[in-house]
C-alpha cells in the first residue's frame, strides 16, 4: 500500500519514492518548552463504519466548561498529529494541554491507517476506497462520542484541525457540527489546487532534478483534470506521479476533498462563530498570501487571526532558523506564538 499524502507534507517531499531533495541544513537550536502538560488522558474507543477507533480524552484537573475535537493533518497522522518517519510534533496533545488549563476537555483519535486504529476495516487491497467523505463521517462519530461523554451538545463544541483537519473542521460545519473553529495552518484553497502549487513550487526550486522538473510540469495538469473528472488517474501517466500521490490509492480521496473549496464553506458559517486562524512566514507548505482568501471569508465571524513569524508548518518554534527540510526529522519545541495566541483563544471562549 502507497501512502496517501497531502498538504501537511507535500512541499518538504517528495515522501513515497525514489525523488531526491536537497540536504538538510544543519541542526536547529533548542529554544526552550513553552507548554506545561495539563489534565489527564482517558484511553477510549468508539466504532463506526466497521472500524473501531482509538483514541485518547483529555480531562482538566479542574471543572470542565467546555469540550474540543481535535483532527489531525494529512497522510497517517495520529491522534498526536505525527507520522511515521517524521519526528515527533505532539501538536495536537499539545493544544490538548493549553485547552485543558482553560477547563475544556478534548478528544483526539487515530484515523484510518495511523495508530492502534490501523487500517481499521479496509486492506491494502481496498484501502482505495477510502475517501474524504468517510474521513468527516469519522470525525462526526468522533463528535458525538464527545458528546456523549462531556453532555455538551455537538453543536456547542469546539472543533479544532490542523493542516487538512482545517478542510475536516469546515466540513463538519456544514454538517452542523462545532460552535467555534480553530484552523490551524489550515488547507486554505482547494486539495489539489493547493498539490498543484506546491508541487510547482519543488519543481521551480530546483529540488527536482531537471528531468522530473519538466515531467511535472508536463504531467500534472493532466492527472489533475483526471482526478477531478472521473476520480481516477490516467493509466498512462509517468510513474513520477504515482511517487507523489496522485495514484490509484489515494484519488477518490483527492477527487472528494478537492470538491471542498474553504473559503465557500467559511463564508457560511453563522455570524459570530468564534473562529481561530493560523498562518506563520516559516510555513514551508501553505502561504500566508494563499491563506488570505480564507481570512477574508471569515470575516462576519469573530475572528483571531494570527500571522506568526517563527513557527513551521508542525506549529513548532524555529527562532530564528530559516525553515527547510531539517525541520521534518528533528525535536522542536512548540512554538511560543501558537501557544500564546491558543490561550488567548480559549480564555475568550
Amino acid at each position: 500500500m502507497r501512502r496517501w499524502i497531502g498538504a501537511a507534507t507535500l512541499a518538504l517531499l517528495v515522501v513515497s519514492g525514489g525523488v531526491t531533495l536537497a540536504a538538510p541544513a544543519a541542526a536547529l537550536p533548542d529554544t526552550g518548552s513553552v507548554i506545561v502538560p495539563s489534565g489527564s488522558d482517558t484511553e477510549l474507543t468508539f466504532e463506526t463504519d466497521g472500524t473501531v477507533f482509538h483514541g485518547s480524552v483529555r480531562t482538566p484537573d479542574g471543572q470542565t466548561r467546555g469540550a474540543a475535537l481535535l483532527l489531525p493533518g494529512s497522510g497517517i497522522s495520529d491522534r498526536n498529529g505525527n507520522q511515521p518517519g517524521i519526528a515527533v510534533s505532539d501538536v495536537l496533545s499539545r493544544t490538548a494541554d493549553v485547552l485543558a488549563s482553560h477547563g475544556i476537555a478534548s478528544l483526539r483519535f487515530d484515523k484510518i491507517g495511523a495508530g492502534a486504529t490501523g487500517l481499521g476495516a479496509y486492506t491494502p487491497d481496498t484501502i482505495g476506497e477510502y475517501g474524504f467523505v468517510d474521513q468527516v463521517d469519522h470525525a462526526e462519530a468522533a463528535a458525538h462520542v464527545l458528546s456523549e461523554r462531556t453532555g455538551i451538545a455537538t453543536d456547542d463544541l469546539l472543533v479544532l484541525g490542523h493542516s487538512e483537519g482545517g478542510l475536516t473542521t469546515l466540513a463538519l460545519a456544514e454538517r452542523g457540527i462545532g460552535g467555534g473553529f480553530g484552523l490551524l495552518a489550515p488547507l486554505p484553497m482547494r486539495y489539489l489546487d493547493l498539490l498543484r502549487s506546491q508541487i510547482e513550487g519543488v519543481a521551480e526550486s530546483g529540488r527536482l532534478d531537471a528531468a522530473d522538473a519538466d515531467t511535472v510540469r508536463r504531467e500534472l495538469p493532466r492527472t489533475i483534470e483526471s482526478i477531478r473528472a472521473t476520480g481516477t488517474v490516467p493509466s498512462d501517466q509517468d510513474p513520477l506521479l504515482d511517487q507523489l500521490g496522485f495514484n490509484a490509492y489515494n484519488a477518490k480521496f483527492l477527487q472528494e476533498s478537492d470538491r471542498m473549496d474553504p473559503p465557500v464553506l467559511a463564508a457560511s458559517l453563522p455570524a459570530n462563530t468564534p473562529v481561530l486562524l493560523t498562518c506563520s512566514e516559516k510555513d514551508l507548505n501553505i502561504g500566508c498570501d494563499q491563506v488570505a482568501p480564507l481570512r477574508a471569508a471569515l470575516g462576519h465571524t469573530d475572528l483571531q487571526f494570527e500571522h506568526f513569524a517563527t513557527a513551521n508548518h508542525s506549529l513548532e518554534e524555529l527562532g530564528p532558523v530559516p525553515p527547510s527540510s531539517a525541520d521534518m526529522p528533528l525535536l522542536l519545541p512548540p512554538s511560543a506564538e501558537y501557544t500564546a495566541a491558543l490561550h488567548t483563544w480559549a480564555s475568550s471562549i
